[in-house]
């Protein structure tokens, strides 16, 4: 009697597979695209020297990198990257999701930099913890479960569908797949020795919660970084107008993309 046997798709089968599975999913209508998205294969990407590991079936900034070879908000990630070039930098990305600012932030940097990433996405804490150890940064990137607010308590991260990237401490309208419960501290304790580096940047996207995790550094009008991408997307969701705050505080908007908005502080320009 004889047993089938179907033999793992040696690497270069498999890469072949995933490229004409990238091929076709470039080319679907949105609807296809919806289907085809359960199937898509978790691999490890590669770009400007870096390596990441992406699964494009539950995250959508995975499925871009995925799909194009690099991450999807490229002229805000780029003006992030000319700032910290080189220079021993201090990085706050609230909203680390898998890397995608995080890697390449902390490669371009110089080595005695700090990049500090927030991401209270267990699924994601543990995808952007392999994504650091790929690369080689683990003397420079410091990883912080945590959501950011105004004090220590603990808030309910909510899940959208198939996109663990827009999870938020906001309520989800619609598409909601679960929540669970993530630890709170504020972005005040996490500033220690900003002042030392050669350049401060800041980046944040938190799904409408800004407010609340950015807020409070700005209310006390200490230290502050030279540099923030702010995702301003949800701006009309805010209760306080957080741009006419950046503002006030001296900064300068000089940059709209990819529903960010770049402010440069005046006196570090």
């Amino acid at each position: 009697m004889s047993t089938k046997h179907n033999p793992t798709p040696n690497p270069t089968e498999a890469a072949l597979l995933s490229e004409r599975l990238r091929s076709v999913f470039r080319a679907a209508d949105r609807p296809t695209r919806r289907k085809l998205v359960p199937i898509l294969p978790p691999e490890e990407i590669e770009f400007a020297g870096m390596r990441m590991y992406v699964d494009p079936r539950d995250n959508f900034t995975d499925r871009m990198i995925w799909r194009d070879g690099h991450p999807p908000e490229v002229k805000s990630l780029m003006a992030l990257t000319e700032v910290v070039e080189g220079r021993n930098a201090f990085v706050l990305d609230i909203g680390a999701n898998s890397g995608a600012y995080t890697i390449p932030l902390a490669f371009a940097a110089g080595p005695d930099s700090r990049v500090i990433a927030f991401e209270p996405n267990p699924t994601m804490i543990g995808r952007l913890g392999h994504n650091v150890r790929l690369n080689n940064l683990g003397t420079v990137v410091r990883i912080e479960g945590c959501a950011l607010g105004s004090e220590d308590g603990e808030a309910m991260l909510n899940f959208r569908e198939r996109n663990f990237g827009q999870a938020s401490l906001m309520p989800i309208k619609a598409g909601q797949d679960g929540a669970t419960l993530v630890p709170v501290r504020p972005l005040l304790d996490f500033i220690h020795g900003a002042e030392n580096y050669d350049v401060s940047v800041l980046k944040i996207d938190v799904e409408g919660a800004e407010v609340a995790a950015l807020g409070p550094l700005l209310d006390a009008a200490g230290w502050l970084p030279d540099v923030m991408l702010v995702e301003t997307a949800h701006a009309d969701e805010w209760d306080v107008d957080l741009v006419a705050q950046i503002k006030g505080l001296g900064f300068e908007a000089t940059l709209q993309a990819e529903q960010n908005t770049l402010f440069v502080r005046k006196d570090a320009a």
